[in-house]
């Protein structure tokens, strides 16, 4: 009689835990898309990086499990130093980034340059790539990506509606980015 007492004491039955949403992934992620951006409702789920600098429009210093890396943004490119619009996208990425990012992987995870290499989303949830190439500061991905469709309509818009500085009447001359010496092995 004791022992069973002494069960029905101390056993406690758990609360049910509340359900916490599962992780997301570019492939399992629902977005809404507007004509000016694409915003993922639960940007708590997905991994969190703090920005140590912008290096321009599609690229950032991050700090990845306790390492300083560089994150390629999967979805758009922006022109290089020394071109028409790479101030402008620089400085775009460098407000929607402000202090962190959230990032959504697809099924490439490094780029050639050994980057890592997702989409890249405001602590909002508001897709900084998607924003960049909506505003005619940079242009879609179109070689892969489960977003690359959703990018180019984006795009499209853009240059139809002449915004940024990509696509405006008013666009500033390019001059050619500096060629650079190949080293001699």
């Amino acid at each position: 009689m004791f022992i069973g007492g002494a069960i029905v004491y101390f056993w406690k039955p758990r609360s049910p835990r509340p359900e916490k949403p599962e992780p997301a992934t570019v492939r399992n992620m629902t977005l809404d898309q507007t004509s000016e951006a694409l915003r993922f409702a639960h940007p708590e789920t997905l991994p969190q990086a703090p920005v140590l600098r912008v290096v321009d429009g599609d690229t950032a210093e991050i700090l990845w499990k306790n390492k300083p890396v560089f994150l390629r943004y999967y979805g758009v490119n922006t022109t290089e130093r020394g071109t028409a619009c790479y101030e402008e996208a620089t400085d775009r990425n460098r407000a929607l980034s402000e202090g962190s990012v959230r990032l959504a992987f697809d099924e490439r995870q490094k780029d050639a340059h050994h980057r890592i290499l997702a989409y890249v989303f405001t602590e909002e949830g508001v897709s900084i790539d998607a924003q960049l190439v909506s505003e005619g500061l940079g242009k879609a991905w179109k070689r892969d990506g489960a977003l690359k469709d959703r990018l180019m309509d984006l795009e499209d818009a853009a240059r139809r509606e002449k915004r940024g500085c990509l696509w405006s009447e008013n666009q500033p001359d390019s001059k050619p980015a500096p060629r650079r010496k190949r080293r001699r092995s």
